[in-house]
């Protein structure tokens, strides 16, 4: 019954796992280890693209130099406004450079009818969107780092449970015979010897 269990809760499990683990290693794994920064995405200016809820992680940017790798099309995260903190993430849908090599960016919302009203200098962009995950900023508003932290935790605990009970499991199965060692030959069924006897004496005949 056991081996049945395991055997009808494998797909579920594995599936299951595998769907935390993406989540976690894209919204906490991955931008810990690189640098890049979670952001949550609150309005529905970038929809069907980005939908609101979605988790953005963006890579950090500073400068002349970094705004110079940007081009249209990029999906940026910037200050509308030097002296304003509030964030925005939108799309470059021009780039325009001035006698001396500044660059300026016209961006637009992928859902809005017309470009935003002021360009994007280099001094307000805060980041460039590497990925992002659909919902995730809902669960992402909810659990703070260390939250975050104990969930890849729980995860790798989950995952190496599940390999040992796998283990544990085909261990039993297999009647803890030792590694290498031969199955039991079943027994002969007596009917099957017995005609397998006559076969042979009148083929012999």
């Amino acid at each position: 019954m056991t081996a049945m269990v395991r055997k009808a809760l494998h797909p579920l499990l594995v599936v299951l796992l595998a769907a935390v683990s993406a989540l976690l290693l894209a919204v906490v794994v991955l931008p810990l280890v690189l640098g890049w920064v979670p952001l949550t995405v609150l309005s529905g200016s970038m929809e069907p693209t980005v939908p609101t809820g979605s988790q953005v992680v963006v890579e950090p940017l500073e400068g002349e130099a970094d705004a110079a790798r940007l081009s249209t099309g990029d999906v940026v995260t910037f200050m509308p406004r030097p002296d304003d903190d509030t964030l925005v993430t939108h799309r470059i849908v021009a780039v325009a450079v001035d006698g001396e090599g500044r660059r300026s960016f016209t961006t637009q919302g992928d859902a809005n009818a017309a470009p935003d009203a002021e360009p994007v200098t280099a001094t307000q962009l805060r980041g460039l969107v590497k990925y992002h995950v659909p919902w995730a900023g809902h669960a992402a508003t909810l659990l703070d780092a260390e939250q975050k932290r104990g969930g890849v935790v729980l995860v790798a605990a989950a995952l190496f449970g599940y390999a040992l009970w796998q283990l544990v499991g085909a261990v039993r199965d297999r009647g803890g015979r030792p590694a290498g060692a031969a199955a039991p030959v079943p027994p002969q069924d007596a009917r099957t010897e017995r005609l397998s006897v006559v076969s042979g004496g009148s083929a012999a005949g």
